[in-house]
């Protein structure tokens, strides 16, 4: 993963969990289940593509070593 997406990608989790936000605050009778379940699970994710690409930016693909 290129290390210049990482803003994009946190961005999308930041407005994710702002409409959860939202979403839950609403009486339970009215939440919609399906849709939080799908942001629950698209935020999972990028927060794991976006710790995974942080923590390989400093090694090599081919060797393992520091760059």
């Amino acid at each position: 993963m290129i290390k210049s997406f990482l803003p994009v990608f946190q961005g999308r989790v930041d407005k994710l969990k702002k409409s959860l936000k939202e979403e839950l605050s609403l009486a339970k009778s009215e939440r919609r289940k399906d849709v939080i379940k799908s942001q629950i699970k698209e935020a999972k994710k990028l927060q794991k593509a976006i710790k995974e690409a942080a923590g390989n930016s400093d090694t090599c693909p081919h060797c393992g070593g520091i760059l």
